[in-house]
Formats: C-alpha cells, sequence, structure tokens
C-alpha cells in the first residue's frame, strides 16, 4: 500500500481521515457499543483509476450473550479494525458500480470465538441519491455458516447543508442464527466545512427461520436492537 500512495502521484489521488463519537455503535440490526458510547476513526484512500482502499477503527462492546445473560467470558474483543480494498467503475451516465472486499479484526474473542471474518460487497450507486448494496460473509463472527445482507439506502439534500437519508436492509443468517433480521434507519444529517452531525433513528425485528428445536441450535449472538435514536459527530478531511 506505502508503495501504491508513493507512485500514484498527489494529482490523481484524494486521501481522507475522518474521527467520529456516536452514543451508540449501531450496525446493521444490532448495537457493537452495548448501547454505549463509541469512538470511530477512518482512513480512505481513493485514486482516479477507481482504486480505493482504507481502514476503519472503533471501540467495541459485543455485550452480553442474549441467550445466558449470567454466562461469563473471560476473554472479550474492546477493539474493532476492518481494512478493505475495492474498485469503482462508471458504466453509464450518474450511475456507478463498486466491488469491495473488507476484513473484520478484532483484538480478543467474541463470547468464545475467534470472531475475525471475511465480507465481499457489490454496490450499484446512482448519483448520490441511491445505493443498492449485496454483501456476503462465508464464516461471519467465525460461524461455521454464511449470512447474505441487502441493502437500499436514499439521500435527498433538502439545502447545500442538511440531507434527509435512510437505509431499509434485510439479513439473511437463519443458517446461523435460526432467524433473519429486516433493519432499517432514517435521519437526518447536516455538514458545514469539516463537522459534520448526524441524528438517527434505527430500529429492527427477527423473522424465525427454522422452527424453535433442537434440531437447529442457535449460538450465541448479540441482542438486536430496540427504536434507538442515536447522535453522531465526526470531523473530517
Amino acid at each position: 500500500m506505502a508503495l501504491v500512495l508513493c507512485l500514484s502521484g498527489s494529482a490523481y489521488a484524494e486521501i481522507h481521515a475522518t474521527l467520529s463519537g456516536t452514543t451508540n455503535y449501531i450496525y446493521r440490526m444490532y448495537t457493537k457499543s452495548n448501547g454505549g458510547p463509541a469512538l470511530q476513526g477512518n482512513f480512505d484512500y481513493s485514486h482516479s483509476s477507481g482504486f480505493y482502499s482504507g481502514i476503519s477503527i472503533s471501540s467495541f462492546n459485543i455485550g452480553p450473550s442474549e441467550l445466558d445473560l449470567k454466562k461469563v467470558f473471560p476473554n472479550s474483543a474492546q477493539a474493532e479494525f476492518v481494512p478493505y480494498i475495492g474498485w469503482n467503475f462508471e458504466f453509464a451516465d450518474d450511475w456507478r458500480f463498486a466491488v469491495q472486499y473488507s476484513r473484520y479484526l478484532y483484538d480478543d474473542k467474541i463470547y468464545s470465538l475467534d470472531g475475525d471474518y471475511n465480507e465481499f460487497y457489490a454496490f450499484l450507486h446512482y448519483k448520490d441519491l441511491l445505493t443498492a448494496q449485496v454483501s456476503f460473509s462465508e464464516e461471519f463472527y467465525g460461524l461455521p455458516n454464511y449470512a447474505l445482507f441487502y441493502e437500499l439506502t436514499a439521500r435527498y439534500p433538502i439545502t447545500d447543508y442538511l440531507e434527509i437519508s435512510g437505509t431499509g436492509g434485510y439479513a439473511y443468517t437463519r443458517e446461523l442464527f435460526m432467524c433473519d433480521f429486516p433493519y432499517w434507519n432514517l435521519g437526518l444529517t447536516g455538514h458545514y466545512k469539516f463537522v459534520s452531525l448526524d441524528l438517527r433513528y434505527h430500529d429492527s425485528t427477527e423473522v424465525m427461520g427454522y422452527p424453535e428445536d433442537d434440531s437447529h441450535p442457535m449460538p450465541d449472538y448479540p441482542e438486536t436492537i430496540k427504536a434507538a435514536v442515536v447522535f453522531t459527530i465526526s470531523f473530517g478531511f
């Protein structure tokens, strides 16, 4: 990566960094901060050829098991690192396609598992207004089965400084958790110079994929969100 950065030339590349604080690190259908605040950072490099790469870092607290709140896990991850690499391609006016690979890494175990895993993404963008996303993980949080995620995000600028946006998603995780999880959010984002403020409502639910019997044992998984309002402040360049 260092070699790429040196050879690409600053005239053809952009580098961005962001530092954020949030009242709740919500990811898809659950919280990664056990309902509490989190500190996050992101470093991103993009080239005019469409290549991009970066890393996201966040404090992390998956919380107790939903199945057994009294269970004590001696090792518990406190930090999440997500290096990623991808490529953008503009195939028509206002339309872009992108593919991305991310590796989720943790500084310790998640429950009793080594939770590191891969995730592969495909995106379809229309201007900056609509994004459709499909992603796949072959061993989600180190569990021995796959998960699929579908999302559609819409954004609309109200003024030069204020935007409304929302995401609807569906997590196909029944092979892991016996359940699928529809989830969604809606919020307002304000931008001024290098500061961004975001106020967002999140919610999710469960859809049972199998009958609750011993033939499909459900492993531990984080507690799903229940109607949460989240405030995030970000500083970037």
